[in-house]
C-alpha cells in the first residue's frame, strides 16, 4: 500500500512539473505582449522569440509569425506565416505582408494585405498590430500599410 501511494504521489509531482513549464510559456506571451507592444521596451523581445519557439512547433504558425515578428526575427516570421497559410490561417498574411513591407517588396505586401483583408474580412484589430511595427521598426511604411488596408 505505501509502494502505490509513493508511486501516485511521484506521479501527481511529475504532473504538476509539467504544468509549470506551461506556465512559463504563457509568462513568455504576457511579458512580450506588455513591455513589447504597449511600452515599447525592445529589451524583452527575447521572450517574444522563447514564445515563438514554443507555439510554433504545434500547428499554432500564425500566432508564431506574429511574435516572430514582435521578437526581431523576420525570417521565421516570414516561414511560420507561410506554414501557416498552407493550412488556411489566412490571418498570417497580414504578418507575411509586414515582412515584406520590411523587405521594401511593396508588390508581395500588397498581395498579402489585400488577400488578408478580402479573407479575413474584419480587419479593425489590423490598426494596433501596425502600430506595434512602427514601434518596433523604425523602416516599417506604416502610410503604405493603412493605404493598402483602409
Amino acid at each position: 500500500m505505501i509502494k502505490f501511494v509513493l508511486i501516485v504521489c511521484f506521479a501527481l509531482i511529475n504532473v504538476q512539473a509539467q504544468a509549470c513549464s506551461g506556465c512559463a510559456i504563457g509568462k513568455n506571451m504576457a511579458k512580450c505582449d506588455y513591455y513589447v507592444v504597449r511600452k515599447h521596451d525592445l529589451s524583452y523581445q527575447n521572450t517574444c522569440l522563447s514564445y515563438a519557439k514554443s507555439i510554433d512547433i504545434d500547428g499554432m504558425f500564425a500566432k508564431a509569425s506574429w511574435y516572430y515578428l514582435l521578437g526581431g526575427d523576420k525570417d521565421s516570421a516570414k516561414k511560420s506565416a507561410t506554414k501557416a497559410l498552407k493550412i488556411g490561417q489566412n490571418y498570417a498574411a497580414e504578418y507575411r505582408g509586414f515582412v515584406y513591407i520590411l523587405e521594401n517588396d511593396m508588390k508581395n505586401a500588397r498581395k498579402e494585405l489585400v488577400f488578408f483583408k478580402n479573407r479575413v474580412g474584419d480587419i479593425e484589430f489590423a490598426k494596433k498590430d501596425i502600430k506595434a511595427m512602427k514601434n518596433i521598426y523604425k523602416n516599417f511604411n506604416d502610410k503604405v500599410a493603412y493605404k493598402i488596408l483602409y
